[in-house]
């Protein structure tokens, strides 16, 4: 092996007085892929925001080459190669997809103007090279979750970075996008760039990581080449117990019809979103909705909930037509959805945990104008013990959890409300192991109980392991309905593409 690209060693960093990493070594090597795996809240992003200068670490060193390296800011990790695509996407919707790439390195003519035409046309030429099929004049606002994440990519790639932190970098992407990006993980590997890969997706960890590294509760438990541990080995490492059954069995659905949707369309100025959408949703069902990203699966479930109101259809709810024309007309009939976009329009970040999951259902608790608080924090508390939220305090803003603890939030927020009829988008996504068997044990009980779900995501074995049946969408259509029990993969990826 050669020497040594970056050395890490004994990084310690706490949160007001709570340490998050205890005395962490992590070392990278040219032409490496290294995985950094462990549970929402291990450390990973904390560890990894030190190496980009986002945070100071309180006591240990950094390495590059050989050379001590002081790293207080993003730009001197800029400055030293280093470059980190975030879970959380950091653009500039108001701007360009050029201006975007090369922000705070935009190109000036003598006079110290900025070059306009060059701007555009290197970032055209790096989207160019990396077959990312964006025009580099569009306004980033205007793009989807997987453009924008391509973006992120193109600007990480478009420095002259030897060392790039990929933090769940195929969360938002298809399947084919991911493919394209695996691509070009192997092209920098092969050019001497050392890759730092996070990721809860174990076959995407088996398929790119030379080695692995697993944090638990901010300590190191495990580093070594990949070909030394296994799925298994990792996820016991990772949560220090064994999960015998990820996907747990589920019960057979009842006769009932609680949700029937017939001719469901919404056509907007730009052209129709969604057509002719016809199913049905037992009680007791878990419906899976499959399709590749842009097929309109998140519309539907926008559309009877209230979002989107369809321009044509019918939907049922429990043998009475509804036609909701607001949200808080959804919820009232016991309906809950669980947005795709947790960070964006999910999670209240600056209030409290308490008031994200009782937001839903206030006039539950309140007399009149009065809320009854001591009410709303002994059910609250009841489900944040019920779905094991981590969180040092129920007050605490809930922008302070780990991505996994605020995905069971937001759950809790429609078992508070007594939801019956769950529409669930990406409800894993950006989630540990742990924290995801939690979540599908969660979704067993709901059905069992006699509820019933509608679960959109984009994770085929998810899909194929928590489903009765799975709707196929492709262009805005319903294409298939396949029973899950004996479909594969390979049947649903035709039916989508």
């Amino acid at each position: 092996m050669s020497e040594p690209l970056l050395e890490m060693a004994g990084v310690t960093k706490s949160f007001g007085g709570n340490c998050v990493l205890s005395a962490i070594d992590l070392t990278l090597y040219p032409h490496e892929v290294h995985a950094l795996v462990g549970e929402n809240g291990a450390g990973k992003s904390t560890l990894m925001k030190i190496l980009n200068g986002v945070y100071t670490m309180d006591s240990g060193s950094v390495r590059l080459g050989g050379t001590d390296l002081r790293i207080t800011s993003p730009h001197d990790a800029r400055k030293a190669g280093i470059s980190m695509i975030f879970q959380e996407q950091i653009l500039a919707n108001d701007l360009t997809v050029a201006e975007n790439i090369f922000l705070g390195m935009e190109p000036v003519r003598p006079s110290g103007l900025l070059d306009n035409r060059k701007l555009i046309s290197d970032a055209q030429e790096v989207l160019k090279r990396h077959n990312f099929p964006i025009a580099a004049t569009a306004r980033v606002g205007n793009l989807t979750r997987a453009e924008r994440q391509l973006v992120e990519i193109a600007r990480a790639l478009a420095t002259a970075a030897r060392i790039i932190v990929m933090d769940e970098p195929t969360a938002v992407l298809s399947q084919k996008e991911s493919q394209e990006l695996f691509r070009i993980i192997a092209e920098l590997k092969a050019k001497g760039l050392a890759i730092v890969y996070i990721s809860h997706r174990m076959e995407e960890i088996e398929r790119l990581a030379d080695r692995v590294t697993i944090l638990r509760d901010g300590k190191r438990v495990f580093t070594g080449e990949s070909n030394t541990i296994d799925a298994a080995g990792i996820i016991r490492q990772m949560v220090g117990r064994n999960i015998e059954e990820l996907y747990p069995p589920l019960p057979e659905p009842a006769p009932e019809i609680v949700l029937e949707v017939r001719g469901l369309a919404c056509r907007k100025t730009h052209g129709a979103e969604y057509r002719d959408i016809s199913f049905d949703l037992h009680r007791g069902e878990i419906l899976g909705f499959a399709g590749l990203v842009g097929a309109g699966r998140t519309d539907v479930a926008r559309g009877i909930f209230g979002l989107d109101p369809p321009t044509a259809g019918s939907i049922s709810l429990r043998g009475k037509p509804v036609a909701f024309s607001s949200t808080g007309e959804a919820i009232g009939a016991g309906i809950g959805y669980l947005t795709e976009d947790r960070k964006g329009v999910g999670i209240l970040p600056d209030m409290s945990v308490t008031q994200n999951i009782s937001i839903a259902a206030l006039s539950s608790m309140s007399s009149g104008p009065v809320l009854n608080l001591a009410e709303e924090t002994r059910r609250c508390g009841e489900l944040i013990n019920k779905l094991n939220i981590k969180a040092r305090s129920s007050s605490m803003p809930i922008g302070r959890l780990s991505g996994g603890n605020q995905q069971k939030a937001l759950l809790a927020r429609w078992l508070f409300a007594g939801s019956s009829v769950l529409l669930l988008d990406e409800p894993t996504q950006g989630v540990d192991l742990g924290t995801r068997a939690e979540i599908y044990l969660l979704m067993r009980e709901i059905v069992a109980n006699g509820g019933s779900i509608l679960m959109i995501s984009s994770d085929l074995p998810e899909l194929l392991g928590m489903s009765h049946r799975i709707a196929v969408m492709r262009r805005g259509e319903l294409v298939a309905m396949l029973p899950a029990v004996g479909a594969t993969q390979e049947q649903v990826m035709q039916h989508a593409a």
